[in-house]
């Protein structure tokens, strides 16, 4: 590879080198961390701990309707409500210990993204996904 194409690699991804990994744990009703710094493309992994079951489920009163549309697209696995739709925004009840869901972050512009749990809402547990450039 040549030196010119191998520097627009670097450039093109930037100081943050590409995508990660976050890992945010479900534990004792709480995220931890509650505050998710990401990019476009990042993967966030939610693992169950202590006090579940738990999930996530975005709050959709300040979403954009793209914005909605792009979170609901990137959880996969969506619970159904007893007539059979499946639940927007939201992941999964996880049980078991150790059990992860993970979040491909969509195509959404920077801000900010509330969720919570939904069985622990009035208990508080609630976390932020910030999206960054």
């Amino acid at each position: 590879m040549k030196l010119p194409a191998l520097a627009a690699i670097v450039v093109l991804l930037g100081a943050h080198g590409g995508v990660e990994k976050k890992e945010v744990r479900l534990d004792n009703n709480r995220f931890m961390p509650a505050l998710i710094t990401a990019r476009v493309g990042d993967t966030l992994a939610f693992v169950n701990g202590r006090g579940g079951p738990h999930n996530v489920q975005f709050s959709d009163d300040s979403l954009s309707d793209a914005a909605h549309r792009l979170i609901d697209a990137a959880m996969p696995e969506r619970p159904k409500q007893p007539w059979s739709r499946e639940v927007p925004l939201a992941s999964p009840l996880l049980v078991l210990n150790g059990e992860t869901y993970k979040v491909v972050v969509p195509a959404l512009p920077p801000g900010r993204y509330r969720f919570f749990c939904t069985p622990h809402l009035n208990g508080g547990m609630r976390g932020e996904l910030v999206v960054v450039p």
